[in-house]
């Protein structure tokens, strides 16, 4: 019924995350090529990974394998069963955003903010020990969360009145979660800092000029509704209905049962 549309829906979330990874790897490959790379594999030695924009870019397209396996258990109705609202979904939507997206935040901070200060960049090396620190803490805290979820830990607990063996058998994974979270503080850091070392270096950045992708082909047609907000915003707004409204109804619309609260 409407979980079925819901499932739906969510499985449909791959399309466009699949394109948008094939289309990045493609991109990443003609650059390699065109840097003098050869063989099936050869263009991923001939990238600048010296560069934090591609390092980024390597390091979300892993983040986001990870994550996308995970929601497409999150999307099957009969898995998802096994584990909804635990810690799997806390570790699966940080892998996407925390990890796979602010990476890239991260590289374009570095790309931009010696464009907008005039200022060189600090220290390239510090931020791709910053990049790489983000992407192994993003692990370390992560992957316990999706262990914890199939162990049963709630996403939301205000206490654990369980059987204490079960407890107990989350602790290791705790205490990584930990770790990788420690791990993500000092990246963070790192960032602010050479940031903020960039905003007070004497040498000027000589480069001001911000470059935009060049498609390798000339774009031969792009049909208006593809090419605005629209017809995307609408269609995101018949989604939202289906997806929350009924679910949203059922609260005024069925009966519901008084549960004595918790005493604090």
């Amino acid at each position: 019924g409407w979980k079925f549309l819901h499932m739906t829906g969510t499985f449909m979330v791959a399309v466009p995350t699949l394109i948008t990874g094939f289309t990045v790897i493609a991109s990443l490959e003609v650059a390699g090529k065109l840097r003098g790379g050869k063989g099936l594999f050869g263009w991923i030695g001939a990238l600048p990974w010296g560069n934090p924009m591609v390092t980024a870019a390597g390091l979300a397209l892993l983040m986001l394998t990870f994550g996308g396996f995970g929601g497409m258990i999150n999307a099957s109705y009969a898995m998802n069963a096994m584990i909804h609202n635990t810690q799997w979904v806390t570790g699966h939507f940080h892998l996407i955003f925390a990890g796979t997206v602010v990476i890239m935040y991260f590289a374009i901070a570095y790309y931009l903010w010696p464009k907008l200060t005039g200022r060189q960049l600090h220290s390239t090396r510090l931020a791709l020990t910053q990049l790489w620190l983000w992407f192994i803490g993003m692990l370390v805290l992560t992957l316990p969360w999706h262990v914890l979820g199939l162990d049963g830990q709630p996403r939301r607990i205000s206490s654990t009145p369980y059987d204490q063996v079960l407890v107990d058998k989350w602790q290791p994974n705790e205490i990584a979660m930990v770790i990788g979270g420690i791990i993500l503080l000092v990246s963070a850091l790192m960032l602010v800092y050479n940031l903020m070392k960039t905003h007070g270096n004497a040498q000027a950045e000589t480069n001001l000029e911000v470059e935009y992708a060049e498609p390798v082909h000339a774009v031969l047609r792009m049909p208006p509704l593809m090419n605005g907000f629209g017809f995307w915003c609408l269609l995101v707004l018949v989604y939202m209905i289906a997806s929350y409204g009924y679910p949203i109804a059922q609260f005024f619309l069925m009966d519901t049962y008084g549960t004595v609260p918790w005493s604090i």
